[in-house]
């Protein structure tokens, strides 16, 4: 199976918590050639480059790989191994004595790890399994079956793949702090870190949480490639924007934005999320929505809007779809021609259910990174019902699914003609948000069908 680039990006973003080091080549056991190749690269070597130097530091993995004798590592300054249970735990018996700090870390699922939890502290423990909120139901029972035990102090369900970091030092800054100078705007108290490791694209983020004796007050989100950087850059904006805005309790508070050659970093305000109905949340987030509708509200020309708007000349999409995309798309036509207006605001652009949570101040909206200065009104009313059914129910029902993002998007009209005697058509504005979908398959060509079969 070929690996590509950006997925080892993602399959070791966990190299954020690597000891810092000024100099020293790594040593390579049991990987790859590619992962050899793709670690040099990372290093800034040529990937078929020779070592010149004796290896200060290892990277180790576990898997069909015979254990070292001591002497094998005695050279090291430190090392980093991975693999199962098992064999973490008999690489560590096998540690020289100079190694005073070891730190394990589970990797979650083992199969396709998205989180990396220390197993140091249960208390870490329990903190960075808040940062995985899978979508499917057995996954999630699973992350709250392991965060219930961790309580009690049992992390065997975390070990199922193991990170392990040894130093001859008994502490150790990690490489990605020193780059993102967390020493300096977080405190010293930080003892560890719980990651987040987004997912295998050109826009991944790796989220950080740092975790000491008292709760966490900021979390990091670390970007690399020119997209994620992007994202960043305008999250930042979007935060400082909103800052003063009605809503401002709701949306995290911008602490610093930190560029160096290698990454951008995003610190922004963390609050631990508290249990809530999903019929309170949904309430609250009406709310939230029928405010937000307020920031840079303005109104424009439906014929303006529609100029922007694809006219569905694309071929190959299934016959019904391309139908169904050219008769809605007539329909605005002849709206716009009758001076039609629309009404835009600032919107969030990626407005799921596992973007918010409840905290002790109430609703929380985070992940900011797609927000626009003038989106369309409704936009993330729509995505809010369909983005479940769309990401993690299988077999959903279009139906219910335009029946879910109708209802929203007439909840939030409501709201914004009580507020400033805007009311929205929700079919007019499904059929402009839907015909912007760059995707026009699957469910979202399934609701393009049934909106235009529907909309009277």
């Amino acid at each position: 199976m070929t690996i590509h680039r950006n997925s080892r990006d993602y399959l070791f973003a966990w190299r954020w918590l690597l000891p810092f080091r000024a100099d020293g080549p790594l040593s390579f056991s049991g990987l790859s050639d590619a992962d050899t190749a793709w670690w040099r690269s990372a290093e800034g070597q040529a990937p078929d480059s020779p070592t010149m130097s004796t290896p200060t530091c290892g990277l180790i993995a576990l898997v069909d790989y015979a254990m070292p004798a001591p002497g094998d590592l005695a050279g090291l300054n430190w090392l980093c191994a991975w693999g199962n249970h098992r064999q973490v735990t008999k690489f560590r018996a096998s540690l020289p004595t100079q190694f005073v700090s070891i730190r394990e870390y589970g990797l979650l699922p083992a199969g396709n790890p998205r989180v990396v939890v220390p197993l140091t502290s249960a208390r870490h423990a329990v903190m960075a399994l808040s940062l995985h909120r899978p979508g499917r139901r057995v996954a999630r029972m699973g992350v709250m079956l392991a965060r219930t035990l961790a309580r009690f102090g049992y992390l065997d369900l975390l070990r199922g793949r193991v990170l392990l970091i040894a130093t001859k030092s008994p502490g150790f800054v990690q490489h990605g702090a020193v780059l993102a100078g967390v020493p300096a705007r977080v405190g010293r108290q930080v003892t560890d870190y719980a990651l987040y490791l987004g997912t295998p694209d050109d826009n991944r983020k790796t989220v950080v949480l740092p975790l000491g004796d008292e709760l966490p007050s900021v979390i990091l989100k670390v970007a690399e490639t020119p997209r994620a950087c992007a994202s960043l850059h305008n999250e930042a904006a979007a935060l400082s924007a909103l800052s003063g805005s009605l809503i401002s309790g709701s949306v995290p508070r911008l602490v610093d934005l930190v560029s160096s050659d290698a990454a951008i970093t995003l610190y922004q305000e963390y609050r631990p999320r508290r249990r809530i109905s999903a019929r309170k949340l949904d309430e609250s987030v009406a709310e939230f929505l029928g405010q937000l509708a307020m920031v840079e509200l303005e109104t424009v020309p439906l014929a303006d809007y529609l100029a922007h708007v694809s006219e569905c000349m694309d071929e190959t999409m299934p016959g019904e779809v391309l139908h169904a995309c050219r008769d809605l798309h007539d329909r605005l036509q002849k709206l716009a021609e009758s001076a039609q207006v629309i009404h835009r605001h600032r919107t969030h652009g990626d407005f799921a259910p596992w973007n918010c949570a409840w905290t002790d101040q109430g609703l929380y909206v985070f992940d900011w990174e797609a927000s626009m200065v003038n989106g369309l009104a409704l936009g993330d009313a729509f995505y809010y019902a369909i983005a479940p059914v769309l990401l993690m129910k299988r077999n959903a029902k279009a139906e219910t699914a335009l029946a879910k993002a109708l209802h929203m998007g007439e909840t939030l009209a409501k709201k914004m003609a009580t507020v400033s005697g805007v009311l929205p058509d929700p079919q007019l504005y499904l059929a402009l948000w839907l015909l912007g979908r760059q995707d026009k398959t699957g469910l979202y060509g399934e609701l393009l069908v049934l909106l235009a079969r529907s909309w009277r």
